[in-house]
């Protein structure tokens, strides 16, 4: 049987930029074994497998890895869907209607802009958890872990946390774009570290010197899963940086708006809009918002 897909580039307006999703709109008929093969094949971070759903404006959603695992639906695979789905008349364009995707029992809302009868930014809103960990490696043990020196970490009062949302990550601030592109994760130094007592998935890198460019972060991130050459998408990753933002006595009640960007200058490069309403409570409402740019269309024959 014949399967269409489309890969997108999403968090960016300029193609070969972003991150590379690769969408299947009609995956009905599709096994848990095939689509797991599929995303192997793509060997992109993620493939998104879109199947109907009963109700209105909503579809159903599961996201494989090249790391033959399945996850959770984050902003990068469900801007890739709606750009897709809405480019293809599937799902309504109109930023007044929101679209729905399932996965499993946990629903996800989306808001997509119509920019002349294309999709334009895409949002997607949503109130937020996070456990807080101040007990974290000192600094020498993080640069050791990072190919850095000590004097790399900290900047603006921002100091290294473990934050979990949906999966715990240590995030650590570097004072420059440079040190963040420098850095090498030493999986020995991490080893021997308190890091892996934490259960962290991974370190979130991140400065506010991006580079010349109009962002107000520049990230990365790393970790023992990730590969020394990977520069892979923050999506997964950006309810916990906000949670951390708030951490920092500068930021105060309202709300506030920031640029973040991924990825090398002189590589592929993602955008992402970042909108949070800190009322110094538990819960966190975010905005995260982007731009996708369909690239190719093909079928494949299973």
């Amino acid at each position: 049987m014949d399967y269409q897909f489309y890969t997108t580039d999403v968090f960016t307006s300029k193609p070969f930029n972003g991150a590379r999703i690769p969408v299947f709109p009609n995956a009905d008929g599709l096994s848990d074994y095939q689509m797991q093969l599929i995303a192997n094949e793509t060997n992109a971070s993620d493939t998104v497998f879109v199947t109907d759903d009963d109700d209105k404006n909503t579809k159903q959603l599961r996201i494989f890895t090249a790391t033959k695992k399945e996850t959770k639906p984050a902003t990068h695979t469900l801007i890739a869907a709606a750009q897709v789905l809405t480019s293809l008349n599937q799902l309504p364009l109109d930023s007044k209607t929101p679209l729905f995707f399932k996965n499993g029992n946990a629903v996800s809302e989306i808001f997509v802009t119509n920019d002349n009868g294309k999709p334009g930014v895409i949002i997607q809103s949503q109130i937020t958890r996070a456990v807080i960990d101040r007990f974290v490696p000192t600094n020498d043990e993080l640069a050791r872990m990072l190919s850095l020196i000590p004097a790399d970490i900290g900047f603006d009062h921002h100091q290294p946390l473990i934050i979990s949302c949906d999966a715990p990550y240590l995030i650590v601030p570097i004072k420059s774009y440079n040190a963040i592109r420098a850095a090498r994760f030493d999986t020995r130094a991490w080893s021997q570290s308190s890091a892996p007592a934490s259960a962290a998935q991974g370190i979130l890198l991140f400065s506010n010197n991006t580079d010349e460019n109009s962002a107000d972060f520049h990230t990365r991130l790393m970790g023992p899963d990730i590969s020394i050459h990977d520069d892979p998408p923050v999506a997964p990753v950006i309810s916990d940086f906000a949670h951390y933002l708030c951490q920092n006595p500068r930021i105060q009640k309202g709300t506030h708006v920031f640029a973040v960007q991924r990825g090398a200058n002189e590589d592929r490069r993602s955008y992402l809009h970042l909108e949070m309403d800190n009322k110094e409570e538990k819960e966190l409402t975010i905005r995260i918002g982007g731009s996708a740019v369909m690239m190719t269309e093909s079928t494949l024959s299973v």
